[in-house]
């Protein structure tokens, strides 16, 4: 893997450790204060890191004593200059105080990212399941969907 791979790579750690400590503050350090995102839940678009920080304190907030596992797999990373793209398979999985995995969901991710003043940052994300022709309802589990 390039060094370049690895700065965008490191990106999906914290991502991972932020979530699973709901840390807004390190999770927020992966966004640009520009950041458009949009997100599977609620509104159709988020634009800027201050409300893109309200979404993810909302979020976290949400947990109660639950803690959020996130695994990311299938991950493609492409750079070019000062600009990288990486898309992949993201799973949430609820994660009691006990430690018994309790609920889990698997998103499809998109990241835009720029490198700014020598950091990876994420400009845009964009996270979508596919529905379910037959019935409407969105597919949250790859390992289900039909083929």
């Amino acid at each position: 893997m390039s060094d370049q791979n690895s700065d965008v790579t490191a990106l999906l750690t914290t991502y991972s450790a932020a979530a699973y400590a709901k840390d807004v503050d390190l999770f927020m350090t992966s966004y640009a204060d520009d950041v458009r995102v949009f997100d599977l839940w609620g509104s159709w678009l988020i634009t800027g890191a201050a409300t893109w920080r309200e979404s993810i304190a909302g979020w976290f907030g949400s947990l109660g004593d639950e803690r959020v596992i996130v695994d990311f797999e299938d991950i493609e990373i492409a750079v070019g200059g000062d600009l990288a793209a990486l898309n992949g398979l993201v799973q949430y999985s609820a994660e009691s105080t006990s430690g018994e995995r309790l609920r889990q969901m698997t998103n499809r991710i998109t990241w835009t990212l720029a490198r700014r003043n020598g950091a990876w940052l994420i400009t845009h994300e964009h996270t979508s399941a596919p529905v379910d022709e037959a019935t409407g309802k969105v597919i949250l589990s790859h390992s289900t969907a039909p083929r």
